[in-house]
């Protein structure tokens, strides 16, 4: 019979396991490292460049290494983790600006 923790670990290790993991894009255009990257889509991402030191770790980072390591504001990580996503995806570099709240 197995005990609790070694069903806990075994059940979330199968849940897991279906996952791909993801890919790391080769850079194109442009865009050539980091800093290129966080200019390109604009909302000030680009003061964040210097702790992206590899193109490797500007799409290996996780969320809260953002946050806790990093110190990137939560509105910025959000918008770097889906650009993030739209550019492994094939999506080009477009800055989208911030809409205006309505009074």
């Amino acid at each position: 019979m197995l005990t609790a923790a070694l069903r806990s670990s075994i059940t979330r290790g199968a849940r897991c396991a279906h996952t791909a993991a993801s890919s790391i894009p080769k850079p194109r255009g442009a865009i050539k490292e980091p800093a290129d990257f966080l200019t390109a889509i604009g909302r000030g991402c680009d003061e964040h460049a210097s702790k992206f030191e590899t193109w490797e770790s500007l799409f290996t980072t996780d969320s809260r290494t953002m946050r806790n390591d990093f110190g990137i504001p939560t509105r910025q990580r959000k918008y770097i983790l889906s650009w993030r996503e739209m550019y492994r995806q094939g999506r080009d570099l477009t800055s989208i600006s911030e809409s205006k709240k309505k009074k």
